[in-house]
């Protein structure tokens, strides 16, 4: 199922990655890569309304809330071939909110998937949950906490339960545990998000939570979803909001090419902007991720794409996709091709 780190694997990887980058840049619509698993979504629940998340304050997500059930997670992990690292078993919603969490992440193990990872909001992490996260296996954890100050945080992160005290608490818990124990797993990420209310904060998140014992601590940049709704680039910094409001971007979305979201009901979506699912291609309840793949909806939105002509309310907005210059003799590299260029002008 998972090719693994061995010499084998690593060539499978490599010989996936070829035909990845070969696709996107012919414009290929049925392709010979399969796909990364980006993400599998345990849950959409959460406990925390968050400003700059469509789940949060306001919450804009009008998909059905649930937890993925063990059937269609071990349907999904019988059938996929390559994940990303680590694959992120989470999406939208607080993870430690499924009531199957751990037993789903120790079957993921049995099978095989060799890096998985979680991100919390830390506010569930008990003593209990601490030892079972420690116990479970997980490559990674990633821990959002988004600010050095409580009025900060609770701005951003808003509860009438939860209070920033108890969210630091609970991490600076599991770290001291996990140093006790001796032990390097899961790698643990504390994250923050650079927007206006926190960007005075970054450097010093940084040197706390590293002075804790985090092994990575990162500023993640600040997500528009797509430019889907305009309430969110307002709480961008204000530099960069003009930036993020463009709806232009230069090149096609390497998404289409690469990787998938997989949705707690088992609907398949092109990428994490995705919040309310409203481009489905498939659903793994019914369809192998190899079908949903090569199908037609992909197909014909892979298409679009290529030509410049994808109009779907996701996309047409959308600046944020990641994408490179396209080379139509690629692998042949960009000079040559740029060369053989000249020469057939004027022949």
């Amino acid at each position: 199922m998972f090719p693994g780190n061995t010499g084998f694997g690593m060539l499978q990887r490599s010989v996936n990655d070829f035909w990845r980058v070969y696709g996107y840049h012919h414009g290929s619509t049925v392709l010979r890569n399969h796909p990364e698993v980006f993400a599998i979504e345990s849950t959409n629940y959460c406990n925390l309304r968050c400003v700059m998340c469509p789940r949060g304050e306001p919450d804009i997500m009008e998909r059905d809330l649930g937890n993925m059930s063990d059937e269609l997670f071990q349907k999904i992990l019988g059938e996929i071939k390559f994940y990303s690292n680590p694959c992120w078993f989470h999406w939208f919603g607080e993870p430690l909110m499924h009531p199957r969490l751990f037993e789903q992440i120790e079957y993921a193990r049995a099978q095989g998937v060799s890096s998985l990872g979680i991100s919390s909001n830390a506010t569930l992490l008990t003593p209990e949950r601490s030892q079972a996260i420690l116990d479970s296996g997980l490559n990674t954890v990633m821990f959002a906490i988004d600010g050095t100050s409580k009025e900060v945080y609770e701005k951003i992160r808003i509860s009438s339960t939860f209070t920033f005290e108890e969210v630091c608490s609970n991490v600076k818990e599991f770290l001291s545990r996990r140093k006790q124990l001796g032990t390097k797993k899961p790698h643990t990420i504390l994250s923050i998000i650079v927007m206006e209310e926190t960007k005075s904060q970054i450097e010093a998140f940084k040197d706390e939570w590293k002075r804790y014992g985090a092994d990575e601590v990162i500023a993640k940049p600040y997500v528009n979803w797509a430019n889907q709704d305009d309430q969110f680039v307002d709480l961008a910094v204000s530099g960069s909001r003009e930036e993020l409001r463009q709806s232009a971007r230069k090149f096609p979305c390497g998404y289409l090419w690469k990787s998938v979201v997989i949705a707690w009901d088992g609907r398949v979506l092109p990428c994490c902007y995705d919040y309310d699912a409203t481009l489905p291609l498939g659903d793994l309840n019914s369809q192998t991720l190899q079908e949903v793949w090569n199908g037609e909806k992909y197909q014909q939105l892979r298409k679009n794409e290529s030509g410049g002509c994808n109009t779907t309310a996701l996309c047409r907005n959308c600046n944020q996709a990641p994408g490179t210059a396209i080379n139509p003799l690629w692998p042949l590299p960009g000079p040559v091709t740029n060369l053989l260029k000249r020469f057939t002008s004027h022949s």
